[in-house]
């Protein structure tokens, strides 16, 4: 059976809890860093008692049914300057080694009057992968005339001559039941170096943008068929949590070309029962490989409010 076609079983939450010094809600966002085979480094975007998030970080042991080894719950990045990109928040979204030195791929969220928030993608480096500093001032992709509202969610890869980054691009906002919501779409474009990018770009799923339809949070892995993106998919009305919220679907992908297959929806073996802190979302996936299966990071109900939950998949 292919590895995408495998079911997977939900193991619940990560044991570290809100409620700690600045970090009073959430766990958004997981996004992994593999330092070595029992050591896996877990960024998230934690929010204070302002509703304001920053990045922090958890180190587990995955042989060791993800037991937390440290806690790192003070902001690893502060916000920006008043005016930059991402004064009022930053939420991380890859994390690699690139010239033996942390690369970290990030949200920066900064207000606007018209509609609740804007985003940009920034870059943070790091020595040690705790300690943080900004590539540049400002962000490295932005509104553009290919990202005419705003960008988020990169994930990067290591490709022939370069690098690649799949992220979020808005596409407008629209009124749902007296709220303006973001509508967004996948798209891809290409760096030499990681660090400075192509200006334009492409979308990545064009046959999926009907009926309000958002895509969001990309994740690559490479399988034994090939390539596969991961993401997250909702409706308009994702907040009524019926048949329009927050879900995860994979599709095959052609590295030649750029084709995608079809949508196949992420299937637990044990979904979630009403109550349970991922009933009515689950967003936001990090899928990590390791020898003896599979690894998701993920997120539940209202963003990720109860934490960050974990599911795995066997070989076999």
């Amino acid at each position: 059976m292919p590895d995408h076609q495998r079911k997977w079983t939900r193991r619940g939450l990560l044991s570290v809890k809100a409620g700690q010094g600045w970090w009073a809600s959430h766990a958004q966002s997981p996004t992994v860093l593999a330092l070595s085979p029992r050591l896996w480094r877990i960024y998230f975007a934690g929010r204070n008692s302002d509703n304001r998030s920053s990045i922090l970080a958890v180190d587990v042991d995955p042989e060791d049914g993800m037991g937390v080894l440290d806690e790192h719950l003070e902001p690893l990045l502060e916000w920006g300057p008043p005016g930059s990109f991402d004064c009022t928040g930053l939420g991380p979204s890859c994390a690699l080694m690139i010239g033996g030195r942390v690369h970290l791929y990030y949200s920066g969220i900064y207000p606007r009057l018209d509609v609740r928030s804007q985003t940009a993608i920034g870059l943070a480096v790091s020595d040690d992968g705790l300690s943080f500093e900004r590539a540049f001032a400002g962000p490295i992709r932005s509104i553009s005339p290919a990202d005419p509202y705003f960008v988020s969610t990169p994930f990067v890869s290591a490709v022939e001559g370069g690098y690649r980054m799949w992220y979020t691009s808005g596409v407008g906002w629209t009124e749902t039941k007296g709220m303006l919501e973001p509508d967004y779409v996948l798209r891809t474009c290409f760096s030499p170096d990681g660090m400075l990018w192509e200006t334009g770009s492409s979308v990545v799923l064009c046959d999926d943008l009907d009926d309000g339809i958002s895509q969001t949070r990309p994740w690559i892995t490479h399988e034994a068929d090939g390539m596969r993106l991961w993401y997250s998919r909702r409706g308009r009305d994702f907040r009524a949590s019926g048949k329009e919220a927050y879900r995860l679907f994979s599709r095959g992908m052609d590295a030649r070309n750029g084709t995608v297959g079809g949508a196949e929806p992420v299937i637990f073996s044990n979904p979630p029962a009403a109550g349970e802190f991922d009933s009515s979302m689950q967003a936001y996936c990090c899928i990590m490989q390791r020898p003896s299966g599979d690894v998701m990071f993920y997120n539940g109900d209202r963003f990720g409010e109860a934490g960050i939950g974990w599911a795995t998949r066997d070989l076999t």
